[in-house]
């Protein structure tokens, strides 16, 4: 791809689809499906805690996929990586048995902003999902690094 001298470089040099959520549904996030108990789980693994199998998050995250992705995603995650709580940003990764490089997934609850944005990998296609339009670093910062396998910098 040749871009001119006077381009910005870009992150990625290809599209990746996002999708969000309605004003109200994003509202309603914070009167229900309260996520608090994640800031517990740094360290462990999902399935130490059966977190695919808890009923908030379940609802934030059939709410934000859809009723299909989240069964793939639930489906499918099967080696998985220990949950990170830092700086108010709760993360969870995970895979395909025997297919991590083509399809993986991450979660990203931003406490701070009461957002969910999640990243899934399904054979090299790449969708992000996000509660209010907004870009996640910590999904970028996956799709950079799981997926492009290109430097950027790292978020805090």
């Amino acid at each position: 791809m040749h871009k001119s001298p006077s381009s910005p470089p870009s992150l990625f040099p290809f599209a990746v689809s996002q999708s969000k959520l309605t004003v109200k549904q994003q509202q309603d996030n914070s009167t229900s499906n309260n996520l608090d108990f994640l800031k517990k789980l740094n360290g462990k693994y999902p399935y130490e805690v059966k977190l695919l199998d808890n009923s908030a998050l379940i609802q934030r995250l059939k709410k934000l996929l859809g009723n299909n992705r989240y069964n793939f995603l639930k489906e499918t995650w099967a080696v998985e990586t220990p949950m990170e709580f830092a700086n108010n940003i709760f993360v969870a990764s995970g895979c395909q048995a025997h297919n991590c490089g083509s399809t993986d997934f991450i979660i990203v609850v931003d406490f701070s902003n009461n957002v969910m944005y999640v990243g899934i990998r399904e054979e090299g296609k790449i969708k992000t999902y996000s509660e209010d339009g907004s870009n996640s670093p910590k999904v970028n910062d996956w799709v950079a690094d799981e997926i492009l396998k290109f430097p950027h910098p790292h978020h805090v």
